[in-house]
């Protein structure tokens, strides 16, 4: 039996919505009251802090601007980038789903980063190459291992997590296999020599 499977994309995302982002609403209200909560109060043309999933569904209706988040920014993604780059062993510090966040602004609200004066091209090609090289520095560092793992888990994101996460549960998926072929192997061979003593009985009672 394989082992569990890791979270999907769209799980990863799901779980990205909860995250919290500042939005320019184009309309005053006390408070909002849905469901799982109160948000508010709004006023027109001052920031707010909401919930993603209550941004996109105010972003949707024309109801507000998203404003992206300081870490999005070309000069701070440069820094990233240049720090990932000149340190093989250390990640650098990150929001948790910076890779899902990243994209649902790109698909929800690409529109936002002009206001903002945001290149939202560069932006997205800085995050994917920083996204490429965290990955290439973590299949390296399971590449290098020899005997005990000694992985830092420190400033992963989930979508980085989850990756080792399958990485791991694959490799005791095979270990579990290796060892049912090889305890499978070692009792045939238990069986055949426990035959072997029985077809040779007889003669050595014959002898006597």
């Amino acid at each position: 039996m394989g082992m569990a499977s890791c979270l999907t994309n769209e799980e990863l995302q799901f779980c990205a919505e909860s995250a919290e982002v500042t939005i320019v609403p184009n309309f005053s209200t006390p408070i909002l009251q849905l469901v799982n909560g109160e948000y508010g109060p709004f006023r027109a043309q001052n920031e707010a802090t909401v919930p993603f999933w209550l941004a996109t569904l105010l972003r949707k209706r024309n109801l507000c601007r998203v404003k992206p988040p300081e870490w999005m920014k070309s000069e701070s993604l440069v820094q990233v980038l240049a720090a990932e780059k000149s340190s093989p062993n250390e990640w650098q510090e990150l929001p948790h789903h910076y890779i899902e966040i990243a994209k649902l602004l790109f698909t929800k609200a690409e529109e936002d980063f002009a206001e903002f004066e945001m290149d939202v091209h560069e932006i997205r090609r800085l995050i994917d190459d920083i996204r490429l090289v965290r990955f290439d520095k973590i299949e390296k560092q399971f590449k290098q291992v020899t005997g005990a793992m000694t992985i830092r888990l420190t400033n992963f994101c989930a979508m980085e997590l989850n990756l080792m996460r399958n990485f791991l549960l694959s490799s005791l998926d095979e270990y579990h296999k290796f060892s049912k072929t090889a305890e499978d192997s070692v009792q045939q061979r238990q069986t055949q020599l426990s035959d072997d003593e029985d077809s040779q009985e007889p003669q050595v009672r014959q002898l006597r």
